[in-house]
């Protein structure tokens, strides 16, 4: 059984909860990420979190922004775990749903979707894939987010050796900025793109956002 998982499923839930967060400050301060994304999303937009995990960066968004919508799809058997009873109401968990499952069950596009550590877990070969299901989940002037780590930093190094052996997750590849940049422009020729910040304030974790078609800035 791997390691990280084994552990996490002995404690009690506050514990698991505690020792989560204190692992994952090590890598990453989701509330910087939650206020980048925040400041990002059109008014009551319906977000689409695409691997999510157990929710705590979306108790950061949704505090921040009380107008937003969230729908949860993780292939885990168990997604949002985590995200706190007074967002409930504004989240929709769909585990063990794949993003490809998830598009023959769309009532309607999403406004954005988000992404976040979950690229370098994909197998190389599925990552275009991936971003063309992302796409076609999205109204045309929808918006992607993408958080994930560069390599070449220890944090990252270190990331990517408890991914392996902690995790279990043997398959791990890093990806840079430069390499998902180039992927995005060649699958979904985006409208805009580039990194919003949190490589500046949080290295060396970055967000990229990725405009399906170029927004008209304000004069």
């Amino acid at each position: 059984m791997k390691i990280g998982p084994a552990v996490r499923k002995l404690m009690p839930a506050g514990l698991e909860r505690k020792a989560a967060a204190a692992y994952r400050r090590v890598f990453v301060d989701l509330h910087k990420v939650a206020a980048l994304v925040a400041g990002a999303l059109p008014v009551d937009a319906h977000l689409l979190d695409i691997g999510g995990g157990d929710g705590e960066l979306l108790n950061h968004l949704l505090a921040a922004r009380p107008d937003v919508r969230v729908t949860m799809v993780d292939i885990a058997g168990s997604v949002g775990k985590f995200v706190e009873p007074v967002h409930l109401e504004r989240v929709r968990r769909l585990p063990g749903t794949s993003i490809e499952a998830h598009l023959g069950q769309l009532d309607a596009p999403y406004d954005a979707a988000l992404v976040s550590d979950v690229m370098h877990h994909l197998p190389v070969g599925y990552r275009a894939q991936f971003l063309r299901s992302i796409r076609d989940a999205l109204r045309p002037s929808g918006a992607l987010f993408v958080k994930d780590i560069e390599p070449g930093h220890p944090v990252a190094w270190l990331s990517l050796v408890c991914d392996k052996y902690v995790s279990g997750d043997r398959g791990v590849t890093l990806v840079s900025l430069a390499e998902l940049l180039a992927l995005a422009g060649a699958e979904l020729a985006p409208g805009a793109a580039g990194e919003i910040g949190l490589h500046r304030v949080d290295p060396p974790n970055y967000l990229v956002r990725l405009d399906l078609q170029a927004q008209e800035v304000p004069a």
